[in-house]
């Protein structure tokens, strides 16, 4: 699947070329940060979004390795960091749950969410809320990904950084391989 280039997607107030906003959110790091604040200057990111108070992504299912996966992003030298309206303590929970060391911001109180929107996605001519993730460079939107994290499209992920480092999109070997 190739990353979403749509100049306007449902729910969203950002689109690829625009900027996440400079808002302050409690982080990871005990500090008020912004988006900004998370990318090594002049360095490509992903921003995993997911506006709604549950675990930013899944738990790894069985053969799923999160760590391996890291692992490739950051041999690209690529960071990744999260924004979930989960408050901090439940954020650092799930953060030992999945055992990753990413960074997060917390958007517990919606500050961000009122900004960028919250992603939708149309299936059947209904809407659900969904997750999204963001490819950047520091803090301007690259590719706006729907339902994608590191358990989910992580190969759409992939072609979109390729995309991003101006490489054609390629066959992609995981480290594993999960079961639902």
């Amino acid at each position: 699947m190739l990353p979403t280039y749509s100049p306007k997607l449902p729910g969203l107030n950002i689109s690829v070329g625009s900027f996440l906003p400079r808002i302050l959110l409690p982080s990871s790091e005990e500090l008020e940060l912004a988006p900004i604040d998370m990318v090594e200057p002049g360095a490509l990111a992903v921003c995993i979004y997911n506006p709604a108070p549950v675990n930013p992504f899944p738990l790894p299912p069985p053969g799923l390795d999160y760590p391996a996966r890291l692992a490739m992003l950051d041999a690209r030298g690529v960071g990744i960091y999260v924004i979930s309206g989960l408050p901090l303590p439940k954020l650092a929970s799930w953060r030992e749950l999945v055992g990753l060391e990413i960074p997060y911001l917390s958007d517990e109180k919606g500050a961000f969410a009122v900004e960028v929107g919250i992603p939708i996605k149309q299936v059947d001519e209904r809407n659900f809320r969904t997750h999204a993730a963001f490819v950047l460079h520091e803090d301007r939107v690259l590719a706006i990904l729907l339902e994608t994290d590191l358990a989910h499209n992580f190969e759409g992920l992939l072609a979109a950084l390729d995309v991003a480092e101006g490489r054609e999109p390629g066959r992609y070997e995981l480290p594993d391989k999960p079961t639902y």
